[in-house]
């Protein structure tokens, strides 16, 4: 992308943007074997069959169907719905701080994330950040998720922004190109020092 001061409003995902969420931060404790985490998390807890999860279906239904595919698993499954909250270790410093800035400039801010309502509803009071946001949309609360050209319609007409004035910002690559292809523009996010560059790169932070 180029410089363009045209660039307004901006949409940001959170998990792994703003929110230090990784599942292996609590897997690694209930799983400690490597081979078995590793078949765990890449065929029994797969992300593909996550997005129904974050699509709205209810995660503890989920579970309960998954773990009577893989009863070897159960117990697992139950102690990482139970400890959930766990996945999370704080937030990505350098990204608040941009957050900041950007509000303080007077930019509007929203967030589009991929979520289940059941986990968001444990964790949404913890996020003090979220006073920065003019609105939020989370995937659970609306049955439709990334990539899913849906929800970023979706966005644009709930957060009322012109794609081609707005920046999402999202660490998936296939989110960022879904994205794009509605009309936004799109930077993929590998860290806060990184965005950073891309915002400046675009004459967007001071």
């Amino acid at each position: 992308m180029t410089a363009n001061a045209s660039i307004d409003a901006f949409i940001f995902d959170l998990g792994r943007v703003i929110v230090d969420w990784n599942p292996g931060y609590l897997l690694r404790e209930i799983v400690p074997d490597e081979a078995e985490l590793k078949h765990l998390v890449e065929e029994v807890l797969d992300l593909e069959w996550f997005r129904a999860v974050d699509a709205g279906y209810p995660l503890s239904k989920a579970i309960a169907e998954r773990a009577e595919i893989y009863p070897d698993y159960a117990q697992a499954m139950q102690v990482y719905v139970e400890r959930w909250p766990e996945t999370i270790r704080g937030l990505f410093e350098g990204t608040v701080q941009i957050v900041r800035e950007l509000h303080a400039a007077g930019h509007p801010l929203y967030v589009l994330s991929n979520w289940a309502s059941e986990t968001w509803a444990r964790v949404e009071g913890d996020f003090a950040f979220l006073e920065f946001f003019d609105d939020v949309i989370i995937s659970g609360h609306v049955g439709v998720a990334k990539p899913d050209a849906a929800i970023f319609e979706l966005a644009r007409d709930r957060f009322a922004v012109d794609p081609a004035k707005t920046l999402f910002i999202d660490d998936g690559l296939k989110n960022v190109e879904a994205a794009r292809a509605v009309g936004f523009n799109a930077v993929l996010f590998e860290t806060p020092e990184g965005l950073r560059r891309d915002l400046n790169e675009l004459s967007l932070l001071v």
